[in-house]
């Protein structure tokens, strides 16, 4: 399988932070998220239902914007740097 199609597979099964499917793929963040956006767009393009949990502060409860996939240095409302990423997940067409 290609690196793409793997992003792909892993996106179908549950919602995953850029973090997590670092991990899972033996990568570094930053390697994942063009690739990741790509993913996304073609999958969209397909009739796929994109869903994007926004990253959100632990201490405040801000929730930050839902394009942004990489895990934000702090809260802007509270400056705290303990963050839940965003989780992203990819569920098929329905025909």
């Amino acid at each position: 399988m290609t690196f793409r199609k793997d992003l792909l597979t892993l996106l179908g099964d549950q919602a995953r932070s850029v973090s997590s499917l670092a991990r899972d793929l033996g990568l570094k963040r930053a390697d994942i998220e063009d690739d990741l956006r790509h993913v996304l767009r073609s999958a969209r393009a397909a009739g796929c239902r994109i869903v994007v949990v926004p990253a959100r502060c632990r201490a405040c409860g801000f929730t930050f914007d839902e394009q942004k996939l990489s895990k934000p240095g702090k809260c802007p409302a509270c400056r705290s740097t303990r963050l839940y990423e965003a989780q992203i997940s990819i569920h098929p067409a329905d025909v």
